[in-house]
């Protein structure tokens, strides 16, 4: 078996590339984070030299790793129609930001914000995560680190849906977030914790802790503490730095529809009609 830190000081097609990366990342437009993004999505491309191999991770995935079913056939039948009532209506986004940009360059990994806002508070939402510089901040050393830049300006990312929304669905598709109307039987607290439980198995925070996070880190030669942001909240006199569990792999390309097919099951599993 080879050597992780030998391939690492030798992967010179790797440190070229990160180099390309954070060529001025500081000042990153909408369309540059989707460049990084996609470069990071790229499959490994083997080197023919065998000492110089890409090493296979296996990225974690929003839902887990099995495919999950389709089950848009569902909001057509008799049993959703009975039991469906709009309620409360949330949206669904995947931001970015510079900083995490540069997360990305470093992880060679596509990393967004994945979670949900108030209907109608998406650029508000924006605005808020800048102003408290959402996950700006890791553990290093004993004592909590804050990245000085990229942090304060998040936006919404473009959510690249293949399919479009099956007739009945409460989920109503946009080029940069899901509305999702809610059963009035459901309320919001309810549904964001079984949205956020499935976003969670794709967390890079917890990933990073296991056996493949802890060799894909090697291998890059990457801190796994520098995956395990925190973000700083002023109470009263003091501050505390609480856990940003919400950036999460996401390819946008591949999991868009996947979210899509998340949110339905949430709402179908509080109506009982998927287990």
């Amino acid at each position: 078996m080879l050597d992780i830190a030998d391939i690492c000081s030798k992967l010179e097609a790797l440190t070229e590339a990160v180099r390309g990366i954070e060529v001025g990342l500081e000042k990153l437009s909408c369309g540059d984070y989707v460049a990084v993004m996609q470069l990071a999505e790229r499959p490994p491309i083997p080197s023919p030299n065998p000492r110089r191999r890409y090493f296979p991770t296996d990225w974690p995935r929003i839902g887990g790793r099995a495919e999950l079913p389709d089950v848009s056939h569902l909001f057509a039948g008799a049993a959703y129609r009975d039991q469906y009532c709009e309620g409360e209506s949330r949206e669904v986004y995947a931001a970015a930001c510079a900083g995490l940009a540069q997360l990305v360059s470093r992880l060679r990994m596509p990393l967004y914000k994945v979670s949900t806002c108030a209907f109608g508070r998406l650029a508000n939402r924006m605005r808020e995560l800048g102003r408290d510089r959402y996950a700006a901040e890791w553990f290093c050393d004993g004592r909590y680190v804050s990245e000085p830049e990229g942090f304060s300006k998040w936006f919404p990312s473009h959510l690249s849906v293949a399919r479009t929304a099956a007739p009945n669905s409460p989920v109503a598709i946009g080029p940069r977030a899901l509305t999702v109307k809610l059963p009035r039987t459901m309320s919001v607290e309810a549904f964001d914790a079984e949205f956020d439980a499935e976003i969670r198995k794709a967390a890079i925070d917890l990933w990073v802790m296991g056996e493949e996070g802890a060799r894909h880190c090697a291998f890059v030669d990457v801190d796994p503490a520098v995956a395990q942001r925190a973000t700083s909240f002023p109470y009263g006199s003091g501050v505390r730095s609480c856990p940003a569990k919400e950036i999460v792999v996401f390819r946008p390309n591949e999991d868009a529809d996947r979210l899509v097919n998340i949110v339905e099951r949430v709402i179908l599993r509080h109506l009982a009609l998927i287990p």
